[in-house]
């Protein structure tokens, strides 16, 4: 058995700590807390922005969880994706704060008046959080903001409130008076780099995995994959991701009666959520860049690790080029189509900085997002055909 606790793999589980997400729980805090352990006051409000698997929710969802044992408002998260429509919003609201609710007959105007005159008469809070935001009408989002407000008809400041999106937008297509009532409360989350996706992954493998079911190679192998270089990248960093492609490969290897995950089962896992590799994007490379490709394939299927380094790529390469009559390229040509598999997503480099029993600094180089047996065949049978 690999895994032995399912529920660390859930996108709803919240974690003991969140590596990285110190600095926007605090800001939630301050901007929070004071609400939670004392409600009525003041109208909280904030807008929480980042791209999907950046923490946002799960940090929300933490906030809530440091605080409800002192606090007496009811949390009610609402996914915009689920909910889009008033009703269904209003339904969920008062399903959490165990509100009898009919489900048919009224109105928006009258099922908001039964809200509030609920809200008031039990005196009820609620920390309401509006996730995936982007998926809602702008009605929708500036009835809740402006609710928030009322304080005359709800007789307290009664709800505080959290709009989830991936970007500022969210609040642009709103009237300029209800962006002035959000205000410029926001919080943002940056992508993961592949560091702190390592980091993460650790941390659940430790909660959800048998010892000695991994190794830190896999767990580097999938940062590579679903990290971000720097903060400032947009197309990588989603945590969620990364666990998932953990779960999976686990799952694999569970099923196949291994007690450890390979590089393979990454593979295989990754391929199920990000389609593997393009024959078209293959087919673009030049007949060198795809011999290149052909000698990192070999290299990882005779060594069986998670990553190979550039000296033992370039030697296969040799090898390769000497099998379909090709004349070797310089070193520092090789470099450029390392960079080139790179950029266009094939493979993924970093430095030996985790002692990977690599004698100095060199390149390490991987392959996640495609099975070693399809890609050598596929790169194979375009060499021949270029060649014949």
């Amino acid at each position: 058995m690999i895994i032995t606790n399912e529920t660390v793999f859930s996108p709803s589980y919240i974690p003991p700590k969140l590596p990285h997400r110190e600095t926007q729980l605090q800001q939630l805090d301050v901007l929070l807390s004071g609400w939670l352990k004392n409600p009525g006051q003041h109208y909280p409000r904030v807008t929480i922005v980042g791209r999907p698997g950046t923490g946002k929710t799960v940090t929300i969802k933490k906030l809530w969880e440091l605080h409800k044992s002192e606090s007496k408002a009811y949390f009610v998260y609402i996914n915009g994706f689920i909910y889009r429509n008033f009703t269904t919003i209003i339904g969920e609201i008062a399903k959490s704060t165990n509100i009898p609710f009919p489900r048919r007959g009224l109105s928006k105007d009258e099922l908001l008046a039964l809200l509030i005159e609920h809200f008031r008469e039990r005196d009820l809070y609620i920390f309401l959080i509006l996730d995936d935001a982007f998926n809602l009408t702008q009605e929708i989002i500036s009835t809740f903001i402006r609710l928030g407000q009322e304080v005359d008809k709800l007789g307290a400041f009664r709800i505080a409130l959290a709009i989830v999106g991936h970007n500022e937008n969210i609040l642009h297509s709103l009237d300029q008076s209800t962006r002035g009532i959000m205000g410029k409360y926001i919080v943002r989350f940056s992508p993961y780099t592949k560091d702190q996706i390592f980091e993460i992954l650790l941390d659940r493998s430790r909660e959800g995995l048998a010892d000695g079911s991994y190794s830190e190679d896999i767990l580097e192998m999938i940062s590579d994959i679903t990290g971000a270089q720097s903060p400032h990248e947009t197309q990588k960093g989603d945590a969620r991701l990364a666990i998932d492609i953990l779960y999976r490969a686990a799952y694999i290897a569970q099923q196949m009666g291994r007690r450890k995950i390979t590089p393979e089962d990454v593979r295989k896992s990754s391929k199920e959520v990000l389609f593997g590799i393009s024959e078209e994007i293959l087919r673009g490379l030049s007949i060198h860049e795809k011999l290149f490709l052909l000698a990192i394939v070999r290299s990882l299927k005779i060594s069986r690790t998670a990553h190979v380094s550039f000296g033992d790529v370039e030697e296969y390469y040799k090898v390769a080029c000497e099998e379909f009559g090709e004349k070797p390229r310089v070193h520092s040509q090789l470099w450029s189509y390392l960079n080139n598999l790179r950029d266009k997503g094939i493979v993924e480099t970093r430095q030996n900085k985790r002692g990977e029993g690599i004698r100095g600094r060199t390149t390490l180089i991987s392959i996640g997002t495609e099975p070693l047996d399809t890609l050598e065949a596929i790169v194979t049978k375009l060499i021949r055909e270029e060649l014949r």
